[in-house]
């Protein structure tokens, strides 16, 4: 068994001569629900989380909610068209001010006592109560961003370093996302936990075997996935995982193809960016759950939320240029269908990892050396972070 204990009865994986894991987790990591709470408060609340594209919020007022475990955000456009987030708690006696969803409202009013809070979570109205210092009880904010139209939160304290310059290298601003529109948007429940659907997207591996009926005619499953820039993870408060792709085309399609589409052709005849030339095709994935997917003709925006312990909601949308016209530049059952069969043909492979996994005959085997690479390098992250918090606070 390639694992070694660590910090009394807790097994970390094996590391190689290159300082990345030679397996994955042991079984507690993936089915406890200790852990699952544990990955909430010490990952996904430390780093930036994927809300929505900005196109979905197009008027003042427009809101979401995001739901991460116990924690529920509203995200709001206010009246010159900022984007706002704040906990989706009334200061009052804590009731939540929105169920679960998206609307719009010139103002959030709790049900409760009908305190009143305006689109920017500022204290509006307390009923009854004139000598309270209405500015002492703003809903709480979050720290929210902008990147290339898609809006993140963050839940930490202290100021975070930006989304821009963690992506710096990222640069996908020729396809032109923040004026992109979604056209499509789905969401998948696997059963299974968020490290498990976060490895999967990062290796190819499996997609010869998977995805064979999908992928298999557009993509080289030997070169795809690792031919990535990446930044690597790094010690210390700033370390970082994310891997870019600038042109997937080189050497990583099959001669002939154009997009990620079922025959590797255009489904948009209104190209995303500006001009008439396609852009290349681009491929981020950022640690923990966030990846785009831009294509000359589309883009597929896809995230990941552990809902429990061995359930993960998987959610994509898709966009097209803003001028585009359904019915006549694209059909949006066609822009989706690969992405949309390929997530189902995942949703049923890490399903069934979960299931082995459960099981007590479950050791964990090596990883593919380089296939897995990235895989690889995914959960050395999420370890960097798992040991740097020390003492959990549970």
């Amino acid at each position: 068994m390639n694992v070694k204990a660590k910090t009394g009865t807790v097994l970390y994986p094996e590391t190689g001569p290159d300082g990345l894991p030679l397996t994955p987790l042991t079984q507690e990591f993936y089915t406890s629900e200790l852990w699952y709470e544990r990955d909430i408060e010490i990952v996904f609340s430390r780093r930036w989380l994927f809300v929505c594209h900005i196109s979905e919020l197009p008027n003042s007022g427009d809101y979401t909610t995001f739901e991460l475990g116990k924690i529920s955000i509203i995200v709001s456009r206010g009246q010159t068209g900022e984007v706002h987030a704040f906990h989706n708690v009334c200061r009052h006696r804590g009731t939540r001010l929105r169920e679960p969803g998206k609307g719009n409202a010139r103002v959030f009013t709790c049900q409760f006592h009908a305190w009143s809070y305006n689109t920017d979570g500022t204290l509006r109205l307390a009923p009854h109560m004139p000598d309270l210092d209405k500015a002492c009880y703003n809903a709480k904010s979050v720290w929210s961003e902008v990147w290339n139209g898609m809006i993140f939160v963050n839940l930490q304290t202290e100021k975070p370093k930006s989304v821009a310059d963690y992506l710096q290298n990222a640069d996908v601003r020729g396809h032109r996302l923040e004026s992109a529109k979604v056209i499509a948007k789905k969401d998948y429940v696997t059963k299974a936990n968020w490290k498990i659907n976060g490895e999967t997207f990062q290796e190819c591996y499996h997609c010869g075997i998977v995805h064979k009926a999908t992928l298999g005619n557009i993509i080289n499953p030997i070169t795809t996935y690792t031919a990535y820039d990446d930044v690597a993870p790094v010690a210390g408060n700033d370390m970082e995982y994310m891997i870019f792709s600038d042109n997937l085309t080189e050497g990583q399609f099959a001669p002939g193809v154009k997009t990620e589409t079922m025959d590797g052709q255009f489904v948009t005849k209104r190209l995303m960016g500006d001009g008439p030339e396609p852009q290349a095709a681009k491929l981020l994935s950022w640690f923990p759950n966030f990846s785009v997917g831009a294509w000359p003709d589309f883009a597929v925006v896809v995230d990941w939320i552990p809902v429990s312990a061995q359930e993960t909601l998987f959610r994509t949308r898709w966009l097209v240029h803003a001028d585009a016209v359904e019915g006549v530049d694209y059909d949006v059952d066609t822009v989706i269908e690969l992405t949309d069969l390929a997530n189902i043909e995942d949703k049923k492979i890490v399903e069934l990892q979960q299931q082995g996994v459960n099981s007590p005959a479950y050791i964990p085997g090596p990883y593919q050396i380089p296939l897995e690479d990235y895989a690889r390098k995914y959960i050395a992250h999420y370890l960097a972070m798992v040991k740097e918090v020390g003492t959990w606070s549970r």
